[in-house]
């Protein structure tokens, strides 16, 4: 119940006649860790973004959370592989969010931010 809670946190939240853009310039972090932990975030159209971790060894924590620390949406990975997820976040309101990747090799963070931009165009109205 609580993670069906969270899920629904995440793709909840207010989307009206605005655009809405993420961007994911910050660098990732790496907070702990001997090795690297091999992530990437991919764009697609319509605020979704996949995100991939290769060489997972272990069960690994996977979380998105606000810069304020509060938990949007966290799974714990089976022992594979490689973990790749599409997140939808085109219901997130704006502000300053973090992708987290913890497993047995490292700690990863990787901050993005959504902004809502408006654009307004004028059109001349043609009278026949």
């Amino acid at each position: 119940m609580k993670k069906t809670i969270l899920i629904a946190a995440v793709w909840m939240g207010v989307s009206a006649a605005s655009f809405a853009t993420t961007t994911t310039t910050s660098p990732t972090v790496e907070v702990r860790g001997d090795k690297a932990v091999d992530m990437s975030i991919e764009t697609f159209k319509d605020m979704k973004f996949k995100l991939s971790v290769k060489n997972v060894s272990g069960r690994s924590y996977i979380a998105i959370k606000k810069a304020t620390g509060e938990v949007l949406y966290s799974e714990y990975t089976s022992k594979t592989e490689e973990y790749t997820k599409v997140f939808d976040l085109s219901n997130l309101l704006d502000g300053e969010y973090l992708f987290v990747v913890d497993t047995n090799e490292g700690y990863v963070e990787k901050p993005f931010s959504i902004k809502t931009e408006t654009t307004r165009v004028v059109t001349p109205i043609v009278s026949e």
